[in-house]
This record gives C-alpha cells, structure tokens and sequence, in this order.
C-alpha cells in the first residue's frame, strides 16, 4: 500500500488534504486515483490509513483512521556530527536516518572547514528535512529521525543527556577501546555516538570529552573516511544494541 507523508497534528478524524509534494507523487509519480486506499505518516510514530479523493490536482483522504502507534525506542541512537564538507553530510543524514538514528546533532569543531554563513546554514537544514522525510518513507520508518539546531562541540560535550546510557566517541588515536568491550547492559537509555569532522578530533577536545563522561573507542587499524566511519559505527552500534542489551547476551 502506498504511503504519504502528512504534517504532525494534521487533524485525522477530517479530511487529510496531501501537501504539494505529495500529491505531485501522487498524481504524476504513482498516478493513483480516487477509491485507491494509502497510508499515511506524520513522522512521530502515527501510521494512519483511508481513501484517496482526485479532484484536478487536490487530493484529499477521507475515512482517515489511525492503525498504529510506534512509541519512542527504549534505547535511541544520538548521533553527533561533525562538519563534513561539500554533501558529504547528506549522505550521513540519509544513510542515518535509513538506519534508526533517533537523533542527529551536527556540531562545529576546531577541525571543521569553516562556518557555514546563517542562511546556507538554513538552507542546509530544511534539505536535511527533506532528505529525513524522503528516507523515512522509504525506510518504513513510523517516527523520523530529528536534526538539531548546529552547536559546537564544547556544547554538546558538556551537555547532560541525563537518559543517556553510554557515550561513546569516536577517536582514531584510541588504541585501547573498541566498541566491543563497551557493556550495552546498563538498562535503558539513549546511547550518543560522537563522530569528528574530516580532520578528527583535537586531543583537547578528547580530554574535554573524557571529563564529561565520554569514552573513545577505535573503530579499528583501517583510516576511514569521516562519512564511512559513521555508518560503519552507527551500523555496528545498532547490531550491538540489539545483540547484547538482552538478558543472556
């Protein structure tokens, strides 16, 4: 069954009216008609389905009804990002949102190449919402991945994330630590996977982490590029997780 996008709090017990990009996939894309049944998401966990309505180019759905509810995960992936040059980060942002990340957190760096201008910044953030919106869809995800407001590292080293079960970060000077020895039994509660720019991270910036509760891991002897390195590690987390935060694991 094919499915639609629609706003949060779009008011489901009336007619749903799709949005311009949707209904151009709709229409032109798919070429459904009237009486054809559709799915519809609102990005936070609501999967609802009813009846398409054509009329010129307006597509309504009535006989909306909700039929599930994806709650939030009891161990959500937070990845922090950061600045990766040209569309580099693009890629991460669909690739993370294609595996399950709950949360995206770019950040600046001393290693960063360069500040993005406040409106580029802009721009670039309502692409990463579509790019989110599009994999989402795609990936027949129910809750979408959320992209942060940009910070600097020293902000979100020291934040709290008081839910936070583990924080790991990602150094390619770590020789000790791999994320195998990490124990993902500590109970419920995100878990942070910080990443650097192109450049890596400062040994400053890695003792800064280490007093705010963050330990660095190596994702082994192999030099990988800053993009490859965070779908490696949000893939192997993601396993883990999975593997090894059950009883018996």
């Amino acid at each position: 069954m094919r499915r639609f996008f629609i706003e949060p709090g779009s008011r489901v017990d009336q007619v749903v009216t799709l949005d311009r990009e949707e209904t151009h996939h709709c229409l032109r894309v798919l070429r459904l008609r009237s009486g054809e049944s559709v799915e519809l998401i609102d990005g936070e966990g609501g999967l609802y389905r009813g009846t398409l309505s054509v009329s010129g180019r307006r597509v309504d759905v009535h006989q909306v009804v909700k039929v599930a509810e994806e709650g939030e995960p009891e161990r959500p992936l937070l990845v922090f990002q950061g600045d990766l040059k040209g569309k580099k980060m693009d890629e991460v942002v669909l690739r993370c949102t294609e595996l399950g990340v709950a949360g995206f957190f770019p950040f600046t760096s001393s290693r960063s190449q360069g500040r993005l201008a406040e409106e580029r910044w802009e721009r670039k953030q309502q692409r990463w919402r579509e790019l989110v919106r599009s994999a989402g869809k795609q990936s027949g995800r129910l809750r979408f991945m959320e992209v942060a407001a940009e910070q600097t590292i020293e902000q979100c080293l020291a934040a709290p994330f008081a839910s936070a079960a583990v924080k790991l970060l990602c150094w390619e000077e770590e020789r000790t630590w791999r994320l195998s020895m990490v124990d993902w039994r500590s109970g419920p509660g995100a878990v942070c996977l910080m990443m650097g720019p192109e450049g890596g991270f400062a040994a400053e910036e890695v003792a800064l982490g280490r007093r705010h509760g963050w330990q660095p891991v190596s994702l082994g002897n192999r030099v990988l590029r800053a993009e490859t390195a965070t779908l490696a590690a949000v893939a192997i987390v993601q396993h883990l997780i999975d593997t090894r935060s059950t009883p018996g694991s």
